[in-house]
């Protein structure tokens, strides 16, 4: 009886509504983690921030002395040693906080964060082969190309967030 099934037009039916049914219900949850994927990001931006930001912070003197080595940047270690993680803590609650407007305008700041950190890393991996990040945690134990890699994504995801809760907002004003 399966093979009868399987040679008629009746089967191939089957099986296209089967598949069809299928791509629905996929295209559907999808569709709904693509929607959603601007607000994960943002909160993806907070966890990032609020842990670099307090391991920053519970080992500030050991931040405070890295970057006294880094030439340039050496003479402002106190400034940076604070003021860094201070910035990274604040940018967390900004985007943690259930106000759609503050999300997008903390947004901004922790993506171009991101860039500098990036314009960083990549000079110190070009200039400086030493190991001067100290980022902390987890992400500290990260190779230079492997941390830049990291971060670059970080920036394309943060991007994508902003280019969409922009659009998002356009065709809300517009209902």
């Amino acid at each position: 009886m399966q093979k009868l099934i399987g040679r008629t037009r009746i089967g191939t039916a089957i099986d296209a509504i089967a598949q069809t049914k299928a791509a629905h219900w996929l295209s559907k949850k999808l569709l709904w983690l693509y929607k959603g994927l601007p607000e994960l990001i943002v909160y993806g931006y907070a966890f990032l921030y609020i842990y670099t930001g307090y391991n920053k912070l519970r080992h500030v003197q050991v931040f405070i002395d890295g970057n006294s080595k880094i030439p340039l940047v050496g003479q402002y270690a106190e400034l940076i040693g604070w003021g860094i993680p201070s910035l990274e803590i604040l940018l967390a609650v900004l985007l943690a906080l259930p106000f759609v407007r503050v999300k997008k305008i903390a947004l901004w700041p922790s993506v171009v964060l991101m860039g500098i950190f990036i314009l960083y890393l990549t000079t110190m991996s070009i200039f400086f082969p030493d190991r001067l990040c100290h980022c902390g945690g987890v992400i500290e134990s990260m190779d230079w190309t492997t941390h830049l890699i990291f971060n670059l994504l970080w920036l394309g995801a943060g991007v994508f967030a902003i280019r969409k809760l922009s659009k998002n907002e356009l065709t809300e004003a517009r209902l």
